[in-house]
């Protein structure tokens, strides 16, 4: 039996002894994570261009967004040292459940704010009261919260091919991770259907989406945000079941850890690939202006901060600044002007 407890950065004991693999996968996770990471950052270029916050459903794809900003980081941490349990390995272990966490957490406010647009037709929260604050709250206290438990039973160390809660710990992965995200997995499934449902009926009853503007927004948001719990939905379960094969064995499976490693980062690649075609379609159904007036607006605010103004500005902002212009004698002296000319 192959122990993956006992894999470090300068041997791998793993798959018995076939060091290629041990750097395919080291090499898959590092190389899917820097594409994740360099899309993360073309997402937040546009997120940045459009202004897209100004709504809650643009806000949940913020914290959905730096949930997976932070999984591509997690992409480019190294395998568990020689020492494994040190202090760089529990905070690299923490620092991905806490991602996951935020990951989850944001996952699971959209459905949930979708089938409140969807079903009660209102939003989860409204904008600018005490809700909005507590919500915001939630979204990065919870996944603090839940991510840092593990910290109570020192649970953090080498993971296999990277740090999460040790392979001794089974207990804490499951209370920390197994068990809630699965139940909330379940009810994502469950609200998930619910708001298809209702999308798919209100669909073809015309008359009541057209009659009322404001239902056809909320669907509208509803149908936007539906989309990216269908990736989370996708995505998990590999990891999942690599880490139930960790449970009850301590062979190490190529196939499932190769996929296992680059499933992280992939979650960012599919979340901003559900971006770009949502903000594709708000552009094409007239909701956001088009990408080249939108350029067009930046590169005339570029040029205006960055060319200096005309002589004369210069020449009237020095006199101002000096002292020398007096605006009472300089306005009488036009209004006579206008004056005699009349």
């Amino acid at each position: 039996m192959e122990d993956i407890r006992n894999m470090t950065v300068g041997e791998c004991v793993l798959f018995g002894g076939e060091r290629w693999k041990c750097d395919s996968i080291v090499a898959a996770r590092k190389t899917v994570g820097s594409i994740a990471f360099i899309l993360s950052i073309v997402a937040f270029f546009f997120i940045c261009l459009y202004r897209l916050w100004r709504s809650l459903a643009d806000r949940q794809i913020i914290y959905l967004w730096f949930g997976g900003f932070l999984l591509s980081i997690v992409g480019f941490f190294d395998a568990p040292p020689d020492n494994g349990n040190s202090s760089s390995c529990q905070f690299s272990g923490w620092f991905l459940g806490l991602a996951d966490w935020m990951w989850i957490t944001a996952m699971f406010l959209i459905t949930l704010h979708t089938f409140m647009l969807t079903v009660r037709r209102r939003a989860l929260v409204e904008i600018g009261t005490a809700g909005e604050l507590f919500y915001h709250g939630a979204s990065f206290g919870i996944p603090l919260f839940i991510a840092s438990l593990p910290w109570i039973g020192s649970a953090f160390g080498p993971a296999g091919m990277w740090c999460w809660i040790s392979e001794d710990e089974i207990g804490w992965r499951f209370a920390d991770w197994y068990v809630p995200i699965w139940l909330l997995l379940i009810v994502i499934v469950v609200l998930y259907i619910i708001t298809i449902y209702k999308i798919n009926k209100k669909r073809s009853d015309p008359g009541e989406s057209e009659a009322n503007q404001s239902v056809k927004r909320l669907y509208g948001q509803a149908k936007r945000l539906m989309f990216y719990p269908g990736v989370q939905l996708i995505v998990i379960i590999i990891p999942t079941i690599h880490r139930i094969h960790n449970a009850v064995s301590s062979e190490g499976v190529y196939g499932l850890m190769l996929l296992h490693a680059i499933c992280g980062p992939f979650q960012v690649i599919g979340i901003v690939a559900v971006f770009g075609i949502t903000l594709y379609y708000r552009i094409k159904q007239n909701e956001l202006p088009a990408l080249s007036t939108t350029m067009k607006k930046l590169w005339a605010t570029i040029r205006c901060q960055s060319e200096p103004p005309p002589v004369e500005v210069q020449n009237r902002v020095q006199n101002v600044e000096n002292g020398n212009v007096n605006y009472g004698n300089e306005i009488a002296a036009k209004e006579d002007g206008l004056g005699n000319q009349a």
